[in-house]
């Protein structure tokens, strides 16, 4: 494992049940509390009464907690997504990655038709656009999922994408596994049939998907990294396509 960075203050507490979209009610140290969330998933493997949760400072707001990862044995699955965005910057940064060795990141948020892309990432002169879907859908076995709900803005991405990539730009999906000790990323095709055929559009198109693994070790407070290449599975929707 590579530890990418320390969190300092970690709160645990239980999960009782998820309040609203942004929102989770949770005891800690015998209070109830509501804390934020920031991941718009459905997370029901996760979101589960009595499991334990891990929280850390909000930096503004009125709720001053943020559930960040729950417990899976030793480790906890990370389940935000800001922090997860933070682990793939810091594993760029430091050319730890080795299908982006020689890059950087050369620019946040970019504009790509109506849809806005994580990153513009420059490989040795080479433009290349990177997208980051947080998968933290628990499909056994160690295999992490995406998406475990509906996701129109996601299947607009992967168009905007595709098209991108039929003009010659270099563009990839990076799967952020969220689930502690990942072997594998798998496409889930139960929830949304219109995102697997934008996969499948940008598969043809020469967009490059890719999964690593980022979760969290409570024991040393810390977001870590696993495997910088897990396989990747997308045979649920080119099955169906074919």
């Amino acid at each position: 494992m590579i530890q990418l960075m320390e969190l300092g203050e970690l709160t645990s507490c239980l999960i009782i049940r998820r309040e609203s979209r942004f929102t989770v009610r949770v005891l800690v140290d015998g209070v109830e509390r509501e804390v934020h969330l920031g991941n718009t998933g459905r997370l029901q493997d996760y979101l589960v009464k009595g499991r334990k949760g891990y929280c850390i400072p909000a930096e503004s707001g009125r709720l001053g907690l943020k559930l960040i990862g729950v417990e899976e044995g030793l480790y906890a699955a990370l389940i935000n997504t800001r922090l997860q965005e933070k682990g793939f910057e810091l594993l760029v940064e430091r050319g730890l990655i080795p299908w982006l060795d020689g890059c950087r990141l050369a620019k946040r948020n970019v504009r790509l038709g109506d849809s806005v892309i994580d990153y513009l990432v420059e490989c040795r002169g080479v433009e290349t656009l990177v997208e980051l879907k947080s998968a933290v859908m628990d499909l056994g076995g160690r295999i992490a999922g995406y998406p475990d709900a509906p996701t129109s803005r996601g299947a607009r991405q992967l168009l905007a994408l595709a098209h991108a990539a039929s003009s010659g730009l270099r563009a990839v999906v990076v799967f952020i596994a969220g689930i502690p000790l990942a072997t594998g990323f798998r496409f889930y095709c139960g929830v949304d049939k219109k995102i697997c055929k934008a996969v499948v559009e940008a598969y043809r198109s020469n967009v490059v998907f890719k999964a690593v693994n980022i979760f969290l070790e409570p024991a040393s407070r810390s977001v870590v990294a696993g495997s910088l290449e897990l396989p990747v599975d997308l045979s649920c929707c080119l099955e169906e396509s074919s």
